[in-house]
């Protein structure tokens, strides 16, 4: 059920975009560029919670690159006849992105990097005892490409899709707000 509403309402919001009044903004040097988002792993079905930011920076000779951090966090549980894992992921990182500039649109589509951390921990509780065992993860690589839609002079939707190291890869969605 709340996969549904979820769903229905990313829907929704993406209509509301596309039909929203002209907004000619885009990518820019010297804006700041932060939003929510949430994301689906490719390995399982725990979406994850996320948080983006980009500061745009135009680099002479090459264009448009941005450059920022990122934090996401997914947990989820598997039960047992006598007991229950836990799992909890935290990344926190580093992002570069090149963004194509297409005069005159509401879309911004980028290519990009991510170098960041993955502090996991696992626990079990059940009818043998509670314990914890070591934390895993370790540093994390991707290549991402997305996509920002302007639905406002400083208000977007964005997408991103991710391939990544550790076996983690996903599509995430979000807002972005520039200021």
């Amino acid at each position: 059920m709340k996969k549904n509403r979820l769903l229905f309402s990313l829907s929704v919001f993406v209509i509301l975009g596309l039909f929203s009044a002209t907004a000619n903004a885009q990518y820019t040097a010297g804006s700041n560029y932060l939003g929510p988002s949430i994301g689906f792993a490719f390995l399982g079905s725990t979406p994850d919670f996320g948080v983006s930011y980009e500061y745009g920076l135009n680099i002479q000779n090459f264009g448009l690159v941005g450059i920022g951090g990122l934090f996401r966090y997914w947990g989820y549980s598997e039960g047992y006849f006598d007991g229950q894992w836990k799992y909890t992921n935290v990344l926190i990182g580093a992002q570069g992105n090149y963004h194509f500039v297409i005069t005159g649109s509401k879309f911004d589509p980028y290519v990009g990097l991510v170098l960041a951390y993955d502090a996991g921990s696992v626990s079990w509780s059940g009818s043998y005892g509670n314990y914890a065992t070591p934390t895993y993860g370790g540093m994390w690589l991707a290549l991402q490409g997305g996509a920002r839609y302007w639905v406002s002079p400083t208000i977007a939707i964005t997408g991103r899709l991710g391939f990544g190291t550790l076996g983690y890869s996903g599509l995430d969605f979000g807002v972005d707000f520039k200021f």
